[in-house]
C-alpha cells in the first residue's frame, strides 16, 4: 500500500513498497509544462528539462552528471508535457540515498550556463527537426493545434524557433521560481524502499525550499461551434491523419467509460478500428485510438497512416464507426474484453517500479484523493454498455469534429474534408 506525507512547506512525499524488487525509481513530478507559459516564452518547460542536465556545483558537466549515475549502475531521464516536467532514475535499491540526492541536487543546483544553454539550442532545434520529420510524431502536435487553436494547450511543447533563440539565463530565472516550488511538487519512489527515509532525505534536501506566487494557465473556453481542418503540406508517400473531439478533464465522472470507449474502439489489435479498417478494408497500416486528460479539459482522437489516395475513403470509414457506437449498444461480450484488457493492463503496471512511481507520482500531483490500481479496476468493471453508447453520443457530434493532415495535399483541400466531416 502507497504512504503518503508532507513537509511544513508542502513538498508531497508518496512511496509505494516493492519489496521483492532489486531496483528503486525515484522521480520528481512538477505540475508545470507548456500550456503555462506565454507565447514568446513556447518552449521554455521542455528547454529548462534540458538544462537541468547540463551541470550542478557538486557535478559541473553534463559527463559528471551521466558518469555519477551510471557509476551504481543506474540511469536517468526526464519528460516534459503540457501541464507536468517528470524527472527520474532507476538504481540498485542499495543506492536509493544516492537517487535522491542526485534528483536534489539538479534540481535545487542546477548552474543553468549561459554558454550551456547557447549550445543546448542546436541540440533542441535538432529535436524540433526531428519531430518535423517524423510525421508519426508531429501529428499529435497538429491535432492539439486545431483542437485548441487560442490557447496555450494547442501549442507545440517543444516551442518555435524564435521562441528557443531568444532564450537566455535571464529567461530562465523568474519562470523556474514560480514554477519549481515544494508547493508544486511531488517526490514520488517506488521499489524495495522505507517510506520513513525517503520522507528524512526529503527532509534534508528540500526542506530549507520555499514557496511563492505560483504561475497560471489560461483555462480552455468551451463550445466548439463547428468542425475544423488543419493541413500541413508535406511531400510524403503516406498520408497521415489524426481525428479528435474535446473530451474530458481529470477526475470526470465518465473517465472510466472513456477509457472503455477508447479500447473497444482502437486499443490493440482486436479493436474494431483495426480489424475494420486495417484488416478487413486495407485502408491503413497503422490506425489507433487514444485519450489525454487536463485540468479543465480532454481530447479523443484516433490516428492512422494510410495511401494517400485513400484517405477520404478512410475517414468515411472511421466516421461511420464513431457513427455505430453512438447508436449501437455495445454487446456485454465486447465490452467484458475491453475491461479485461485494459484491467490486465493495469496489472501489468504493478511489476515496475517504473511504471508504479510514474502512476502514484502523477496521481499526488494532480487528485485529491489518490486511487489504487485495485480502486480503478474496481471502477471499470462497473462501467454498463448503456454507459459507453451515451459517452459516444455526446462526444461524436459533427459539430466538434478536428482533422489534422500530414501529406502531399494542397490547403484548398480543406474543403473536402470539411464536407466529409459535416
Amino acid at each position: 500500500m502507497y504512504k503518503l506525507s508532507a513537509l511544513k512547506n508542502k513538498l508531497r512525499i508518496i512511496t509505494y513498497p516493492m519489496p521483492h524488487s532489486h531496483g528503486v525509481t525515484s522521480g520528481i513530478f512538477v505540475n508545470v509544462g507548456s500550456r503555462f507559459e506565454t507565447d514568446k516564452q513556447a518552449g521554455i518547460s521542455h528547454f529548462a528539462e534540458h538544462m537541468f542536465y547540463k551541470g550542478t556545483k557538486k557535478r559541473p558537466t553534463p559527463a559528471d552528471i551521466s558518469r555519477a549515475i551510471e557509476a551504481v549502475g543506474g540511469y536517468t531521464n526526464a519528460a516534459t508535457s503540457q501541464d507536468y516536467t517528470f524527472f527520474y532514475n532507476r538504481v540498485p535499491a542499495r543506492h536509493v540515498h544516492f537517487a535522491l540526492d542526485f534528483l536534489a541536487d539538479i534540481i535545487n543546483h542546477s548552474l543553468f550556463d549561459q554558454a550551456a544553454i547557447k549550445r543546448e539550442k542546436s541540440v533542441i532545434l535538432e529535436e524540433l527537426n526531428m519531430y518535423l520529420d517524423t510525421p508519426t510524431r508531429y501529428i499529435y502536435d497538429l491535432i492539439m493545434k486545431t483542437v485548441w487553436p487560442d490557447n496555450s494547450l494547442g501549442r507545440d511543447i517543444i516551442g518555435r524557433r524564435a521562441s528557443l533563440a531568444a532564450v537566455t539565463r535571464a529567461s530562465f530565472m523568474p519562470y523556474l521560481r514560480n514554477t519549481y516550488q515544494p508547493q508544486n511538487m511531488v517526490l514520488a519512489v517506488a521499489g524495495q524502499v522505507s517510506h520513513a527515509e525517503v520522507v528524512q532525505d526529503a527532509k534534508k534536501y528540500f526542506a530549507r525550499n520555499k514557496n511563492g506566487r505560483l504561475l497560471k494557465f489560461k483555462k480552455v473556453i468551451t463550445g466548439q461551434t463547428k468542425a475544423r481542418v488543419l493541413i500541413h503540406s508535406k511531400t510524403t508517400d503516406q498520408a497521415h491523419l489524426c481525428l479528435a473531439v474535446p473530451a474530458l478533464p481529470r477526475g470526470h465522472q465518465l473517465e472510466n467509460p472513456l477509457a472503455l470507449l477508447e479500447t473497444i474502439l482502437g486499443g490493440g489489435m482486436s479493436s474494431r478500428l483495426f480489424l475494420n479498417i486495417r484488416e478487413k478494408r486495407g485502408l491503413c497500416y497503422y490506425i489507433n485510438s487514444f485519450s489525454e486528460k487536463f485540468a479543465d479539459t480532454g481530447i479523443f482522437g484516433i490516428s492512422a497512416g494510410l495511401n494517400t489516395g485513400k484517405i477520404q475513403e478512410a475517414i468515411k470509414a472511421i466516421l461511420a464507426e464513431l457513427d455505430l457506437i453512438s447508436r449501437v449498444k455495445v454487446s456485454q461480450a465486447e465490452l467484458n474484453k475491453a475491461k479485461e484488457y485494459l484491467s490486465g493492463n493495469i496489472r501489468l503496471q504493478l511489476d515496475s517500479t517504473e511504471n508504479m512511481a510514474i502512476y502514484y507520482g502523477s496521481q499526488a500531483l494532480f487528485y485529491q484523493r489518490i486511487k489504487t490500481p485495485e480502486q480503478r479496476i474496481k471502477e471499470l468493471l462497473q462501467v454498463k454498455e448503456n454507459d459507453i453508447m451515451a459517452l459516444a453520443r455526446k462526444l461524436f457530434q459533427k459539430n466538434r469534429f478536428n482533422l489534422a493532415v500530414i501529406g502531399p495535399f494542397k490547403q484548398s483541400a480543406d474543403k473536402k474534408f470539411l464536407k466529409l466531416l459535416n
